[in-house]
């Protein structure tokens, strides 16, 4: 009997320590888990701009107060029959599982509570093991004494009832199985999500549709014991179960893309779970107006707000991939000669030419010798192009360095550069995202928006905690409105009748650019509101072929779907009636200005010296533009600055002023005995400048070489 009573304390005291263990060790799961309410990041509802689904139904909350009655208790009485008597463990229950499981062998009845599948849901997994049934049955223990039944209650029918298809809760389930709002359910159709509960994957009604009829009918026939048969029509039921059919929510994969960029920046707002309505700024009627290639991507945006209009192609494709732009560069630098002085008449060379072994082509193979820079952008001519990128700066290498950092600093654009000259014709890296919002620096005159695609955050029971608000990324500093302006017009005539002609559209005021690279066809541009950017991936081909319809489809979007503006032209009359050719030489010939007799007047009011520095500091410029201008002027200058003591009538008869030339000489007594001589050569013919020399050699102090040249006179 000793031995009896040892071994039962024995084993009695081992259980509750093996007890005490589990309670320790689940009471800590327990606190520093999650509520019953929290839902998985997996579960959020994304909507387009105007609310409709981007993706099917996957959750919705609804409070247990707006829930159907008959559903509730036709859930209680197939689930938890004595939910509201027992404190999350049922021991008749489960003590009826293990005996049918013992006869049938095949372990389907879990007597689990409807706490303890909240707790199965919310914390553990599926799996059957006795360790997950032991901590299910403690951890109801807790949530009992946390929460109240209606709340447990609650946070089952939305949280915790896995109805198959990735569908959590009984309203998301409505929704998809139905497209109804849960309270316009009819009994039949709450069967079939009750029924669903055991088997999801088995009674699918979209896989299996039969399987849920009859198991919808099953509990319906066993309601005939219960108090719901007095409140339903049970032959109805059965008859709207024939001829039940279940609503398939059609979507394309590529809508999967647009949720991929709303999640990625869902990361900055640090949401710690999921539920939440993400409501986009994507338009749905622009998105699905455009049916890309597989080897093709591309983005529209609002340009004047960021919000992200639509993109095409994998997320990798529009936001990461790096390929190169062609063309698609050259209106920014274009933008930076401008700025400096170069204007649309400007010529620039366009012939063949050996960059230190590097012979580019145009791409039509042909030379035209001399172009303007409108011609050359509009038409993407890639010779002349090339030179212009050369002279943004003092030296070749320094332009492409300034070009370079203006990319990368001043407009923000993240790509792979090539560091070298073959960057003006568009051997950058990069891809549409960071295209098209560069692009927006012309339509905006250097505002560059933040783009988004997260407009708004919905809680889940409708509350809004986060809106973006439209907001500047950056000020593209060092180009002026005036410059803005002209590339505008630039590119608006490179739409209408240059390379990119086949992307405009009657009635929107389209500009844009053309790019092809060795492995890409792109276009990027603008209108008063929208901006885009496409890209086609592949060799050998042409963006007016490959890349421009696909952007023509695009702009036709935003015709019939946005508000059309055209981008506003900045205008001033400065500086309009008065040109100075040493402040800005280029417009200055540009405009058939005379430049020969601008020198002769400006010699006379600053003097040949300064005039000659002045050359020396323009004539880089003007030698690269206007090779022959530049000829004449040097020319002009050899001449124009002759040492009067070396050619005394050169230099009058070129107008110089000799009370300048005399004020800056530094006098001794050999160049006043010359000057002596020079003022009786000129005595006759020139007897001002003679006087003037008299009276400079008075002031002086050489008095006797004057009496002595006097007296040779006489």
């Amino acid at each position: 009997m000793k031995k009896y009573f040892r071994s039962f304390f024995i084993g009695f005291a081992v259980g509750m320590c093996f007890f005490a263990f589990l309670f320790i060790y689940t009471y800590n799961f327990y606190k520093n888990s999650n509520s019953i309410f929290f839902i998985n990041s997996n579960y959020n509802t994304y909507l387009f701009r105007n609310g409709e689904l981007i993706l099917p139904t996957k959750y919705k909350y609804v409070k247990l107060a707006d829930m159907p009655v008959n559903l509730i208790n036709t859930l209680l009485w197939s689930e938890d029959r004595d939910f509201y008597e027992h404190y999350g463990f049922n021991l008749k229950s489960f003590i009826r599982a293990v005996v049918i499981n013992a006869f049938t062998l095949d372990f389907s009845q879990g007597g689990s509570t409807i706490t303890q599948q909240l707790a199965k849901m919310v914390y553990l997994s599926n799996e059957k093991t006795i360790k997950r049934k032991m901590l299910d049955i403690m951890l109801a223990f807790f949530i009992e004494r946390s929460y109240s039944k209606d709340e447990i209650l609650e946070a089952y029918m939305n949280n915790a009832a896995y109805l198959g298809n990735d569908i959590l809760g009984f309203p998301a389930a409505a929704d998809r199985y139905f497209k109804k709002n849960i309270n316009d359910l009819s009994f039949a159709e709450m069967a079939v999500l009750v029924g669903i509960i055991n088997g999801p994957s088995i009674y699918d009604p979209y896989r299996h549709p039969d399987r849920a009829r009859k198991q919808a009918q099953a509990l319906l026939n066993s309601l005939g014991g219960s108090s719901l048969k007095n409140t339903i029509d049970l032959k109805k039921a059965a008859e709207d179960l024939e001829k039940m059919e279940f609503k398939k929510f059609t979507y394309e994969d590529r809508y999967v893309e647009l949720i991929y960029q709303c999640i990625s920046e869902l990361k900055e707002l640090n949401l710690k779970s999921g539920g939440y309505v993400i409501k986009s700024t994507f338009d749905k009627d622009i998105f699905e107006s455009v049916t890309m290639p597989a080897t093709a991507c591309g983005i529209a945006i609002n340009n004047k707000t960021g919000e992200m209009l639509g993109f095409w192609g994998s997320q990798y494709s529009a936001f990461l991939s790096q390929q190169q732009i062609g063309s698609g560069v050259k209106p920014f630098y274009y933008s930076m000669a401008i700025e400096n002085g170069y204007t649309f008449d400007t010529i620039l060379p366009d012939k063949p030419t050996d960059f230190g072994g590097w012979k580019p082509q145009n791409f039509d193979k042909k030379f035209r010798g001399e172009v303007t820079l409108k011609e050359s952008l509009v038409n993407s001519i890639n010779i002349s192009s090339i030179y212009l990128a050369m002279h943004v700066s003092t030296s070749p290498t320094n332009s492409i360095q300034k070009i370079e950092d203006f990319l990368k600093k001043n407009i923000g654009i993240k790509g792979k550069y090539p560091g070298d000259l073959t960057l003006s014709l568009g051997t950058l890296e990069t891809n549409p995202y960071n295209m098209v919002r560069a692009y927006t620096m012309f339509s905006n005159y250097g505002l560059i928006p933040k783009i988004f695609s997260v407009f708004e955050v919905y809680d889940r029971r409708g509350n809004i905690i986060f809106r973006q608000n439209p907001s500047i990324e950056r000020k593209v500093e060092g180009i002026s409105p005036q410059t803005y302006a002209s590339m505008v017009q630039l590119l608006r005539e490179t739409v209408v009748s240059g390379s990119a002609k086949r992307a405009n559209v009657q009635g929107v005021e389209l500009v844009g650019k053309t790019g092809t690279a060795e492995s890409a066809a792109w276009f990027t541009g603008d209108t008063g509101s929208t901006s885009l950017s496409v890209r086609v991936d592949g060799k050998d081909l042409l963006s007016s072929t490959a890349a421009v319809p696909i952007a023509q489809t695009i702009v036709k979007s935003f015709y019939y779907n946005t508000p059309n503006y055209k981008i506003p032209l900045y205008t001033s009359v400065k500086g309009l009636n008065k040109l100075d050719f040493f402040a800005d030489p280029v417009t200055f010939i540009s405009k058939g200005m005379d430049v020969i007799s601008y020198l002769a007047n400006a010699k006379l009011s600053e003097g040949i010296e300064r005039i000659g520095e002045k050359i020396e500091e323009v004539i880089t410029d003007i030698e690269f533009i206007y090779p022959d201008m530049a000829l004449k002027i040097r020319q002009w200058y050899a001449v124009n600055s002759v040492d009067f003591l070396d050619d005394p009538y050169t230099f009058v008869l070129n107008g110089s002023d000799i009370s300048v030339y005399l004020q800056k000489l530094e006098i001794n007594e050999e160049k006043a005995i010359r000057l002596m001589e020079i003022s009786q050569e000129l005595s006759s013919s020139y007897p001002d400048v003679s006087m003037k020399i008299n009276e400079y050699l008075k002031e002086k102090g050489y008095e006797t070489a004057l009496r002595g040249n006097s007296h040779e006179d006489q």
